[in-house]
């Protein structure tokens, strides 16, 4: 991340809003994305007509619901540029860069989810079927031509399907190694396009046992892994913040530990959830708020510099008020994060005495008043 000039924020006093989002986050170089996903529609088993059945739901309507939401970055998602048959779709792919330049967005990195393919039900990669394991390999490889194809240079991989619903379900050691095996291979191919792979944990859902990435630390380890055996950084992670509160770590922890273990953090994705609960994507800062500037605060801190992206399913909001929202509340509580920043000296000299108090007070103050 280049210098900050913190001094800067004596220009934003109070509630940020109106044109003066956007010149903050210019102004900080803070890059703010939306995944196509979170522009709607949505639907659960409860709701499975979808809860806004009338919007266009197509990835161009997506985008344009992204555009007027004053959004100039995108993250869509692999399987929206196939055909049933998983084959892709070219007059899409130029469909969509057209477009994108008409409504002047940037795709900024390619989610690989092939989680809803009933096919793969019983996991991707890791799938107990060796021919569909295979078949796994193939679609997300050429998904990576989607991505060259797109100009980004990053793909990120959540393998939703790939774990257990009970106890005794696998053979976790032998499940493991095939996932890791698989895991690699998808690597190399990735590194031979000149793309990086990102990976992102979950603990559960639409497994109900585990995911085969459970968390983040675990990511880190199986990054780390294939970086040293490749010896080269292929490898990175994907933080979801919802996903960490579901196993109640602390957010912040987690990106100072893929730090620590020289991990690539190549993407962020924001929403709100409570803790040890459900992947609730609601909109961001609307939880513990405390809990997320310190988020925040630690990307800041270990110089990340790339790219957050809004990862909500807002149900019973308009898509567009949805993405707005969140938004307004992102660049409000990122204002907290770099102002604790600005007097971080201070912050550690506190920390040092190791008094609750004073630490909490000092918090409280840039939160609550400035």
């Amino acid at each position: 991340m280049a210098r900050l000039d913190l001094s800067q924020l004596d220009r934003y006093i109070g509630f940020i809003k109106g044109e003066d989002i956007d010149r903050f986050l210019s102004e900080f170089n803070i890059k703010l994305a939306s995944g196509t996903w979170a522009a709607g529609d949505f639907s659960d088993r409860f709701m499975r007509g979808g809860y806004n059945p009338d919007i266009d739901t197509s990835i161009v309507g997506q985008l344009k619901r992204i555009r007027e939401a004053g959004f100039i970055a995108y993250v869509p998602i692999d399987v929206q540029f196939k055909d049933r048959n998983l084959r892709i779709d070219w007059s899409v792919v130029e469909n969509v860069k057209s477009i994108s330049r008409e409504l002047e967005l940037k795709p900024i990195a390619l989610a690989m989810d092939i989680s809803g393919v009933n096919m793969f039900k019983h996991g991707s990669i890791a799938n107990p079927c060796e021919d569909l394991r295979k078949r796994a390999l193939e679609v997300l490889t050429e998904s990576m031509d989607i991505a060259k194809a797109l100009g980004v240079d990053t793909v990120s991989f959540w393998p939703g399907q790939d774990g257990w619903d009970y106890s005794f379900e696998v053979n976790y050691g032998k499940m493991l190694k095939i996932f890791m095996n698989n895991l690699k291979e998808l690597a190399i191919r990735a590194a031979d396009r000149g793309l990086t792979l990102g990976i992102e944990a979950k603990v559960k859902e639409p497994r109900e046992g585990n995911m085969i990435i459970p968390t983040s630390h675990a990511s880190i380890l199986m990054a780390k892994r294939i970086n040293d055996e490749l010896g080269k950084k292929v490898v990175g992670i994907t933080i979801d913040y919802g996903h960490e509160l579901m196993y109640a770590v602390e957010p912040a922890y987690t990106v100072y530990l893929a730090k620590e273990f020289d991990v690539p953090l190549l993407s962020i994705h924001i929403n709100t959830a409570k803790t040890h609960s459900n992947d609730e994507d609601r909109v961001v800062g609307t939880g513990d708020l405390w809990q997320f500037i310190d988020f925040l605060y630690a990307t800041v801190d270990i110089g990340f510099d790339g790219w957050y992206a809004l990862d909500q399913f807002t149900y019973r909001m308009n898509p567009v008020e949805g993405l707005r929202k969140s938004k307004l509340f992102f660049v409000n509580a990122y204002k907290k994060a770099l102002l604790l920043y600005r007097y971080r000296d201070e912050l550690e000299k506190l920390r040092e005495e190791a008094d609750q108090g004073k630490i909490l007070e000092f918090v409280g103050e840039i939160i609550y008043s400035k």
